[in-house]
C-alpha cells in the first residue's frame, strides 16, 4: 500500500535555483538523473509466483522487497487475487482511479471487525458509508444501529452537486426502520419515519443530566 509520494532532488541548489526545462531534450535527462519521485510503501500481503503460493492465496508480509526490485502496474488479476470478484460474499463498492478493476470487500469478513471510515471534507465518507450499508442489507451480513444526526442514511440526502439521493428506507423500505426524536421536524421535511422515540421522565436518572450538563444554557 503507497502511503505517501513525494518529490526530491540529488542537488538541493535545483531547488533554490530552477533551471530552464523549456528544452524537452533537457527536462528529460533532468528527470532522469538530478530529480526522482520517492514513493513510501506500507507492505501488507505477498502473493508467491509458484503454483502452491497462488492457490493459497495473499498471505501476510514478513520481509521488505530487495533493492532494485522490479515495480510493475497491477493487472486486473492481480487486483483479483487480493479482494477477490464480486459474488454472493463480495459486494462491489468502485473502481480505483484510472483503472477499470472492480474493487470488492468480503462483507461477512468486514462486518467481524471494528471499521471506520476517515477522510477531509468532500471525499465521500457519507457515500462510502451508505454504499457499505447497502451491501449489508443486500447481502444480509449484519443489522446495523445507524445514529443519523444529519438525516443523510435514513430517507434521502444530496450529492455534492445538490442531486437528491435515495438513501436507505427508500432503498429498502421492508429491512429499514427510521426512528425519531423530533416528529415536527421530521413531518416538515417530508421525511417517513417509523416511530417516534419518546423519553418518560421517570426514566431519566441524575447521570443522564450530568452527561447533558454541557449543552445546557443558564437563565
Amino acid at each position: 500500500m503507497i502511503t505517501d509520494v513525494s518529490l526530491s532532488v540529488i542537488d538541493q541548489k535545483l531547488t533554490l535555483t530552477p533551471p530552464d526545462v523549456s528544452d524537452p531534450f533537457m527536462a528529460e535527462v533532468l528527470a532522469g538523473t538530478s530529480t526522482y519521485g520517492t514513493l513510501h510503501v506500507l507492505p501488507t500481503l505477498t502473493i508467491g509466483g509458484d503454483v502452491a503460493s497462488l492457490l493459497e492465496g495473499p498471505q501476510p508480509v514478513k520481509t521488505v522487497p530487495s533493492h532494485f526490485s522490479t515495480v510493475n502496474l497491477a493487472s486486473q488479476r492481480d487486483v483479483e487475487l487480493v479482494f477477490g470478484s464480486e459474488d454472493e460474499r463480495k459486494f462491489y463498492i468502485g473502481t480505483p482511479l484510472d483503472m477499470e478493476t472492480k474493487i470488492c470487500l468480503d462483507l461477512p469478513e468486514l462486518v467481524k471487525r471494528s471499521n471506520g471510515i476517515f477522510g477531509k471534507s468532500g471525499t465521500g465518507k457519507t457515500f462510502l458509508t451508505r454504499l457499505l450499508l447497502i451491501g449489508m442489507l443486500q447481502k444480509g451480513t449484519a443489522v446495523n444501529l445507524v445514529f443519523d444526526m444529519h438525516s443523510e442514511y435514513g430517507w434521502e440526502s444530496r450529492s455534492e452537486e445538490g442531486r437528491k439521493v435515495k438513501a436507505l428506507k427508500q432503498l429498502f423500505p421492508s429491512k429499514v426502520a427510521v426512528f425519531t426524536l423530533d416528529e415536527e421536524s421530521s413531518r416538515r421535511r417530508q421525511v417517513s419515519t417509523d416511530f417516534v422515540v419518546r423519553i418518560g421522565y421517570d426514566e431519566i436518572e441524575p447521570e443522564d443530566m450530568v452527561l447533558l450538563s454541557s449543552n445546557f444554557k443558564p437563565y
